[in-house]
């Protein structure tokens, strides 16, 4: 079997594109509804750390923190209200399962129909819905333990400790954050093929951590060049998405500022409208670019896994299309040089006995 050491990467990106417009239904169930949710809570992540710092000692150093005025508010509100007590946490927790657990559930489902599709066999909705529903606990228990020592989690520590602590604090730990930070890098680098190894090919966490680990090793130009593509692609999206909301953000700034002087109720219905209106242009261009993001890796991802390994007991033939083949060459056979036989010697008799030979 050929190994291939060329990949087309410009196909790889255009095929995820064409999938991605394709796929309307998959696009929405499986990218646009997770989105809305993972949107939601990043918006109001940001907006808990700008509160939070602002009330620090490096701003306001107001006497008590934001954290103690949310849950006062929440105390207060569920004193005030105690029927709603019941409903606001049963809708809590589910809210937060489908936070935490609806990532890795879509991600396997649309995974499923991706490498279905490329091979294929019968694709869609409901079939990645059906078999990436046996991979996804894994994948989310996957997904927990790289977060957990991950980029996003090291910042957030750097700051809870800039913002709890004094500056001093915070500089002798920048360095092992900084380090860690790099780290969860480099181990999410060579764990990028982990999630395929789990939802295609059904294996362990472990297993797809050293799977994974082994195909970048020996993958690293291709898998660091789609990284790069990938990395170029989501920039030009986020530039893209904050010239569209930049506009959209300080109307919604200047509404908020004319509603506290006004408290025109018409000026908040208009501006919080358009604030909802925002937020699902956003978690719909996250969406798309997650389910292209699943393409991309996956067609990488089966490309590399489909070519042969060459060992050390294979010779390699370089051609002129660039492709190299494993082939077993043997030395010709050395034929036995011409014997010239004595006349002299007299052959073996009629009986098989050799003359001298009792």
């Amino acid at each position: 079997m050929a190994r291939i050491l060329s990949m087309d990467y410009k196909q790889i990106i255009a095929d995820s594109w064409k999938y991605t417009q394709a796929n309307k239904r998959i696009v929405y169930w499986l990218g646009f509804i997770p989105s809305i949710l993972t949107t939601s809570v990043g918006v109001g992540y940001v907006a808990y750390q700008i509160f939070a710092f602002k009330k620090s000692y490096l701003f306001d150093n107001s006497e008590t923190s934001f954290m103690r005025d949310v849950v006062n508010f929440g105390w207060d509100f569920i004193s005030t209200h105690a029927s709603l007590t019941v409903p606001l946490i049963i809708v809590s927790v589910i809210i937060f399962l489908l936070w935490t657990y609806s990532p890795a559930f879509c991600e396997a489902a649309a995974v499923q129909a991706l490498a279905r599709a490329r091979n294929g066999q019968k694709s869609g909705l409901g079939v990645g819905i059906k078999h990436g529903l046996f991979s996804s606990l894994p994948l989310f228990e996957l997904h927990l333990i790289l977060k957990t020592f991950g980029p996003f989690a090291m910042v957030t520590e750097a700051g809870f400790v800039l913002r709890n602590l004094n500056v001093e604090i915070f500089k002798l730990l920048a360095i092992p954050f900084a380090v860690a930070t790099l780290i969860g890098l480099f181990l999410k680098l060579l764990f990028t093929y982990a999630d395929m190894y789990i939802i295609i090919d059904g294996e362990g966490i472990i297993s797809s951590m050293k799977k994974s680990i082994k195909l970048v090793v020996l993958s690293w130009q291709q898998t660091l060049l789609i990284t790069i593509l990938m990395v170029i692609i989501g920039v030009r999206v986020v530039i893209q998405a904050v010239l569209v909301f930049f506009i959209p953000g300080i109307l919604l700034l200047l509404g908020g500022y004319l509603a506290s002087l006004a408290l025109n109720i018409a000026i908040l219905i208009v501006f919080g409208i358009l604030g909802v209106a925002s937020l699902l242009l956003a978690a719909y261009l996250g969406g798309v670019i997650d389910i292209f993001s699943y393409a991309v890796w996956t067609f990488t991802f089966l490309d590399l896994t489909s070519q042969k390994e060459v060992s050390a007991r294979d010779v390699e033939i370089h051609t002129d299309d660039d492709v190299t083949t494993s082939s077993i060459q043997t030395a010709p056979l050395q034929t036995a040089p011409n014997l010239k036989v004595d006349p002299s010697l007299n052959p073996p008799d009629s009986s098989g006995n050799i003359p001298g030979l009792l």
